[in-house]
């Protein structure tokens, strides 16, 4: 059967909304049946698609970032973050973003800021009188962060599908993460000051409140130095961070906060629920990444895109272009399985360090998060602060600008990304 009818099949299920999993189970047992291939190869590729130990560190970042929701450590990182910058212009939009890179530290999962951090966020911004569709934009846009500041679920997987070293990849995220906090920032203090957005200032935080703040937050905020100062020097794996990450959570829980066995039965079966979604779509999706590398794909696309393209600009234009429009259509993961491997194949051939565009492709990636018609956070906030989708758009396009003229950034400099990590292990 011809691979394109296989291609088209496939996105007409997407385009009818069946589970992104689902369809390429189904194609795929189209596509062998058709090719006379035993049925017995779509259960070896699934049931091997998830045999990595570094995977383990997926469902173990996700119980953190959930436990820290279920014990109230949320509640305590935003009241620091409203504490330093809530008197700038644009308010509680700054303390927003601030507390989402502090959260990012420790979780490493969009959904996890986005439905924990989000709550409590959308609920003080309203209270303040900050409009809900706003209040929604700034919470789904830092929620982005999440995955590019270390640990990140979603490095753990492209590191997996592209074989390249994690704990690189982890400290590459930083200084992206935290330009992208600071243009989101830039922008809001924009809209406050040109009055585009009704954006009430809090008074500034005394001294003594500052303090106490801090001291109710010094845990979390120490967390992702001590997983990246283990990382870099070697203590433990990044793998390993994921233990260290739920564990140190757990102190923080026993030490500062009441702790009771509910939080950890109620987080560890938020994160049961996100860790099987996660790791069946990782598992279908083995067998149609196959598919399409046995059908030469990625080199055929390869030599199409090389013979327009010699840049290495403008292969991370023909990247960008393509994953934006992936996004409308696929979640992240899928577009990363599929297509990851496709894309490295293209930038490796113009001399694009895969740890470079693992960076790039991943941020642009998480813009699908938060794109309709398929964007999961896009929803998740939507749900929150109780918007309406023409509402929410209204709001979040600028924010799109925002993050994209850092993907630019990092695609012309790449030493934004890459001297950390260079400097870190050489």
């Amino acid at each position: 059967m011809s691979l394109l009818i296989i291609l088209g099949l496939f996105l007409i299920l997407i385009l009818i909304r069946i589970p992104i999993a689902f369809a390429m189970l189904i194609v795929a047992a189209i596509y062998l049946v058709g090719a006379d291939i035993s049925l017995k190869l779509l259960a070896q590729k699934v049931a091997g698609g998830v045999d990595s130990f570094s995977l383990l560190a997926v469902p173990l970042f996700l119980l953190a970032g959930f436990l820290m929701n279920t014990m109230g450590i949320t509640d305590r990182i935003f009241a620091f973050a409203g504490a330093v910058v809530r008197h700038i212009p644009g308010g509680l939009g700054h303390v927003n973003v601030f507390a989402s890179v502090i959260f990012a530290g420790m979780s490493g999962s969009i959904i996890a800021d986005a439905g924990g951090l989000g709550t409590v966020e959308i609920k003080a911004m309203r209270q303040a009188g900050y409009r809900d569709r706003f209040s929604a934009a700034i919470t789904a846009a830092s929620a982005l962060i999440g995955p590019i500041i270390p640990p990140s679920i979603i490095m753990v997987i492209y590191a997996f599908v592209t074989e390249v070293s994690l704990g690189r990849l982890f400290v590459a995220g930083i200084v992206p993460g935290l330009l992208m906090a600071g243009s989101m920032m830039l922008l809001i203090y924009f809209l406050a000051k040109t009055n585009r957005e009704h954006c009430p200032v809090l008074p500034r935080a005394t001294f003594k409140e500052v303090v106490t703040t801090f001291y109710g937050a010094i845990l979390p905020i120490l967390a992702p130095i001590i997983l990246v100062a283990g990382i870099m020097s070697g203590i433990f794996t990044p793998t390993e961070a994921g233990v260290v990450a739920v564990l140190y959570v757990l102190v923080i829980g026993v030490f500062l906060l009441k702790f009771r066995l509910e939080h950890i039965i109620d987080a560890t079966a938020e994160a049961a629920r996100a860790t099987s979604a996660t790791l069946f779509i990782i598992a279908s999706a083995a067998i149609f990444t196959w598919i399409v590398s046995t059908a030469n794909i990625p080199q055929a696309f390869s030599e199409l895109v090389s013979n327009w393209v010699s840049t290495q600009f403008g292969v991370f234009l023909v990247i960008i272009a393509s994953v934006l429009v992936l996004g409308m259509v696929m979640e992240g993961i899928p577009i990363l399985i599929v297509f990851g491997p496709i894309f490295l194949t293209i930038a490796t051939n113009v001399g694009i360090d895969p740890i470079h565009l693992g960076i790039v492709f991943i941020m642009t990636m998480m813009i699908g998060g938060i794109t309709p018609p398929v964007g999961i956070t896009l929803y998740v906030v939507m749900a929150i602060a109780r918007v309406s989708l023409p509402d929410f758009m209204r709001s979040i396009w600028p924010f799109y600008f925002a993050i994209l003229a850092v993907i630019f950034l990092i695609a012309l400099f790449p030493s934004l990304c890459l001297w950390l990590p260079n400097l870190a292990f050489g």
